[in-house]
């Protein structure tokens, strides 16, 4: 991502508006330019003053008479698009639109905004923004956000909300917290998520990503982006949302819609990142990822001097679902002699005080902790640091060489180290040593086990991601399919007939059972002669859409005068609700063997694109809604995941003596349904339910399919 590198080690800035009137949003953003110290050049434009800040100010962009790589606008909407087109004549590479009443208030705005954006695509410049708060990087020396100087440091922001940057600078402030870049993305029409992402992705100041989400603008390109740069560093997402109070709250704000959850989440784990519920917890996460070790695996060695800190923290860290394992005998027998008499060493463990006159005992267990092979983690909970003001000074200069060897034994093992104390936010030395050299220092029991658990959790997803790979072009006449789909959009039909999906599937591979559509009594009763009984029979009418609704199905018959009798049954039932003219006739159909009735579909989310769906049909999608989703294109790792994370999945697995269902035909047909979806963007939603899946292969009994 060259391209953006320009916007954000700008050899010069220019501010269109710039202001010296104290408040303004041009001042603030100015003086913060100027004061941090900002290296580069910078040109002042207000056609109203001659001097801003002791500087020389110029009546226009154009008069500068040389050219700016970034500019800033503060000025009114209307003259939005004047100050780009100037802008883009100076060849800047970047444009930084503070201004906000734009494409979040109405038509109107978004006219001006599609102004703004062909000016700038047209000049080759870069739009951030508008409604956004500007800009922070470390690299760049460059303050556009009008807030006081930023602590240098390795995480990386962007947020779509301007008073949320606010928040976090001045959160980040109270921390301790470094920064590396910080960006307002705001109504984001220029440069979007996913090239901040990639960008960020490989600068080598950044060592985790945090970012605020209302709304969701091209998802499937954030989950491409974001899936490869988890692979290297982690991606810790605050997207709120979740409730539908959020999502109004959302949607009134940015004017974006909010995603339908269950995907969102999907989405999220499918691309390795991280997402979160608070500002607090991402920057307890965020700053585990950026300073300690990823764990191997998910075993974690709980230390306290009490039972009840001990109890409290099992349960935390098994709720997160961290493993407590029990020690081997033999490492036990090396921490028993740093542990009052009868206290207990198989994990949690108990030091019973000894701390407290000794402090180093804790670094002693710590330190066989980090060399039992199967413990991926330390978590230290309970009375710790606050020795030296409680106790006596010379305890306290102990504790203080205890929390340097604890950060030295973090360092050479490896293993990541949380410590739980109600002293955490105390100005003790034995606390500053632990959060200044990394370890996770925290008042909260409850968020030392989450941090570790979302560590083991990361470690494990980017392992997998790592191993994935992508799936190769099924063959398939996408030709073929085109003709048929754009034949139906003729017709002005969206949705497909079932003869008509049957056979768009097909072209893609999806192997069906045999069927005949008959016109008559007498062909439908020669087509199950051929095709074998029983056989079912179904309506075929582009006015009927829910067959079983309208009567238009009929099961289980088992000779031709049935079939022939039913033929007339369904075309009765159909006539009350279709014109006789649109009844193209009845599908005759074997019977499908009994197996596992399972669903297999696509929905064309707004948010994320071509979204595969996989359940078990029944009352486990009807009522228990258990089903797994993932953004087209699909890697082998998705196809594998998507069938075992359902919570019905032992049914296909095997339970209870029955024999495993052949999940991978299952695997086969979402991994064709995802390329039938990606080729062609007109198909809405796929509705294959129920496939029933067999100890070997698998019957789809109905297929549905709606285009735009």
């Amino acid at each position: 991502m060259q391209s953006l590198k320009r916007l954000f080690k700008p050899a010069s800035v220019a501010v269109i508006g710039a202001s010296e009137v104290p408040g303004k949003a041009a001042e603030r953003r100015t003086r913060s330019l100027i004061q941090g110290g900002y290296p580069g050049k910078i040109f002042l434009i207000n056609p109203k003053r001659d001097k801003l800040f002791d500087r020389k100010a110029y009546p226009s962009i154009l008069d500068i008479g040389e050219e700016v790589d970034l500019v800033m606008v503060v000025v009114a909407p209307k003259l939005i698009p004047q100050a780009v087109a100037d802008s883009v004549k100076m060849r800047a590479k970047g444009i930084v639109i503070i201004t906000a009443g734009l494409g979040e208030t109405g038509e109107e705005g978004k006219k001006i905004e599609a102004e703004i954006l062909r000016i700038a695509t047209e000049g080759g410049a870069k739009i951030i923004g508008p409604n956004c708060s500007g800009l922070f990087s470390a690299a760049g020396g460059m303050n556009l956000l009008g807030v006081p100087p930023i602590q240098k440091g390795p995480l990386a922001v962007i947020a779509q909300s301007g008073n949320i940057i606010d928040s976090i600078t001045h959160y980040a402030e109270m921390r301790g917290v470094g920064l590396s870049h910080i960006i307002s993305a705001g109504n984001a029409i220029g440069v979007k998520f996913h090239e901040y992402i990639e960008y960020l992705g490989q600068d080598e100041g950044t060592k985790a990503i945090l970012m605020y989400m209302e709304g969701i603008k091209e998802g499937d390109q954030i989950v491409r982006v974001a899936r490869e740069v988890s692979k290297r560093k982690p991606i810790v997402i605050l997207k709120v949302g979740r409730s539908k109070a959020g999502a109004r709250a959302a949607a009134s704000h940015t004017g974006s819609l909010a995603a339908d959850d269950a995907i969102v989440d999907a989405a999220f784990r499918q691309a390795g990142i991280v997402r979160v519920t608070n500002v607090d917890e991402m920057f307890d996460v965020a700053m585990s990822f950026a300073n300690m070790p990823l764990p191997k695996g998910n075993r974690v060695a709980i230390v306290s001097e009490g039972g009840g800190d001990n109890s409290v923290a099992a349960d935390n860290a098994e709720h997160f679902g961290l493993e407590v394992p029990v020690l081997p005998q033999a490492t036990q027998e090396k921490i028993r002699p740093f542990l009052l008499a009868g206290m207990p060493a198989s994990n949690p463990i108990d030091y019973g005080g000894t701390a407290e006159e000794n402090p180093d005992m804790v670094n002693k267990v710590v330190e066989v902790l980090m060399e039992e092979p199967g413990i991926d983690s330390v978590y230290v909970t309970g009375f710790f640091g606050g020795f030296k003001e409680i106790i006596a000074p010379h305890v306290g200069e102990l504790e203080e060489k205890t929390s340097q060897e604890l950060v030295r034994l973090m360092r050479h093992h490896g293993k990541p180290i949380a410590v739980h104390t109600s002293f955490a936010q105390a100005p003790f030395a034995s606390m500053r040593i632990l959060s200044e050299n990394g370890v996770l220092l925290t008042p909260s029991s409850e968020r030392a086990a989450q941090c570790l658990a979302y560590m083991s959790k990361f470690s494990s997803r980017r392992e997998k991601l790592n191993l994935a790979k992508a799936l190769p072009a099924v063959p398939a006449d996408a030709d073929k399919a085109r003709t048929l789909i754009q034949a139906v959009k003729q017709e002005g039909r969206k949705n497909l007939l079932e003869t008509e999906a049957r056979e768009l599937l097909s072209v893609y591979g999806v192997a069906l059972p045999p069927a005949r559509l008959a016109k008559t009594p007498e062909e439908a009763g020669a087509a199950a002669a051929a095709l074998g009984f029983p056989v079912a029979l179904k309506i075929v009418s582009p006015e009927i859409v829910h067959k079983s609704d309208a009567g238009g199905i009929l099961l289980n018959l088992a000779d031709e005068a049935a079939v022939r009798e039913g033929f007339a049954k369904v075309v009765a039932n159909a006539s009350r609700v279709s014109d006789k003219g649109k009844i193209l006739g009845v599908l005759v159909a074997p019977m499908a063997k009994k197996g596992q009735e399972c669903i297999i579909g696509m929905i064309r989310n707004p948010q994320f694109g071509a979204v595969v769906m996989f359940g078990l049909g029944g009352i486990f999608v009807e009522v228990l809604k258990d089903v797994s989703f993932r953004v087209a294109p699909l890697s082998d790792l998705d196809l594998e995941e998507m069938i075992h994370e359902i919570k019905g999945y032992p049914l296909l697995g095997g339970v209870r003596g029955q024999k495993p269902r052949d999940t991978a035909i299952l695997r086969d047909v979402l991994r064709r349904v995802a390329q039938m979806a990606t080729d062609h963007p007109e198909i809405l939603e796929v509705d294959i339910n129920p496939i029933i899946v067999h100890e070997q292969g698998a019957s789809v009994v109905d297929a549905r399919v709606i285009i735009a």
